[in-house]
């Protein structure tokens, strides 16, 4: 059937969970079942082009050690991980001798397990991980709604295993590799917090001879993963106050994300854009950003990468682009993952 959308375009779609979508959004677009968003700006084509971004054959890994940061002053909900040793019939198995077992055995062992928020450190956000209260059937009900209609399931007490809709598999199963572009932010702004408008975005692009294609993941470089790193325990209460993030509130800028065809957005800061606890309106999202990429466009955010070494580098070379293969931990029912990012230049 074909159906008006919130801003009045004509769209095809069999969907049943949505009669009209969110104003700006590109629900259906993709087809009505899609879970994959914007990545789908990033296919053959577009990985044919980044391989041409290696030219040296050196790789950095963009991924911080995941127990960074140093202390859980970031979010109080997510914990850096906890390593033990695996255990058999109640005895670790680190360093363990197989001759316990087998006499004669010269084999020693070591297993371990570990409890991991999968967004503590470097991570993708899956789609399920922020979506919207929204009336996706116009019944003045609005209901907890995801990309595409999609809604992340609910816990049950019979060994829940994640959201069955929106989780990280579909982005871990199609790859993530392509043309990443660095966005340095800190050579231009320094280490104060600064929240970045769309023009403060273009003005930087200009002056550092920036070109962004469709498919391309746009990577921004504002020295707080850095900063992660190298500050100690009792002072990473700094990294609340410090570097820049994303202007969510610049209506400029979020249009400016859908209409560029991104294929995703990473960032070495916490989450990207500004963490708000408050509204300034009476109603409408706390991480408007965040609302734009993940509810309305299926456009992935990656946070936490380590991205300064490669920024140095680059600029030394007077480049921006690179090869970036990104895929995340890939286990279905995760809203969010950790990524060890790989670029080569």
């Amino acid at each position: 059937m074909r159906t008006a959308g919130a801003r009045g375009d004509t769209i095809l779609t069999t969907s049943p969970r949505w009669t009209t979508r969110p104003d700006g959004s590109n629900w259906g677009d993709f087809g009505p079942d899609d879970r994959l968003g914007t990545l789908n700006h990033l296919q053959a084509e577009q990985r044919l082009r980044a391989a041409c971004e290696i030219r040296e054959g050196l790789s950095f890994s963009l991924s911080l050690p995941l127990n960074v940061p140093h202390a859980p002053v970031l979010n109080p909900r997510r914990k850096g991980p906890v390593i033990r040793a695996a255990e058999k019939n109640g005895v670790p198995m680190y360093r363990y001798p197989l001759a316990n077992d087998v006499p004669g055995a010269t084999d020693v062992i070591s297993d371990d397990s570990v409890t991991l928020s999968p967004q503590y450190s470097t991570q993708w956000d899956a789609l399920g991980h922020v979506g919207a209260l929204f009336d996706p059937h116009g019944t003045d009900r609005p209901m907890p709604t995801g990309y595409n209609g999609f809604t992340v399931s609910l816990p049950h007490d019979d060994g829940f295993q994640g959201t069955a809709e929106l989780s990280i598999a579909p982005m871990a199963m199609h790859g993530i590799q392509g043309r990443g572009v660095m966005v340095d932010l800190r050579a231009h702004f320094g280490d104060a917090r600064r929240q970045v408008t769309l023009k403060d975005l273009q003005q930087v692009m200009a002056a550092d001879n920036i070109e962004v294609y469709p498919g391309d993941v746009l990577c921004l470089h504002t020295g707080l993963a850095d900063l992660a790193l190298t500050l100690g325990p009792d002072d990473q209460e700094q990294l609340r106050t410090r570097c820049c993030v994303l202007d969510g509130r610049d209506a400029d800028l979020l249009a400016w994300i859908k209409h560029s065809r991104i294929a995703a957005i990473a960032a070495d800061n916490h989450a990207v854009e500004q963490r708000n606890h408050t509204l300034d309106m009476a109603r409408g999202p706390l991480l408007p950003l965040h609302e734009q990429c993940l509810f309305k466009l299926g456009l992935p955010l990656g946070e936490l990468w380590h991205l300064t070494p490669l920024a140095a580098w680059l600029r030394a070379n007077d480049r921006h682009a690179f090869f970036l293969t990104a895929a995340p931990l890939h286990l279905p029912g995760l809203v969010g993952a950790p990524v060890n990012p790989i670029a080569t230049v």
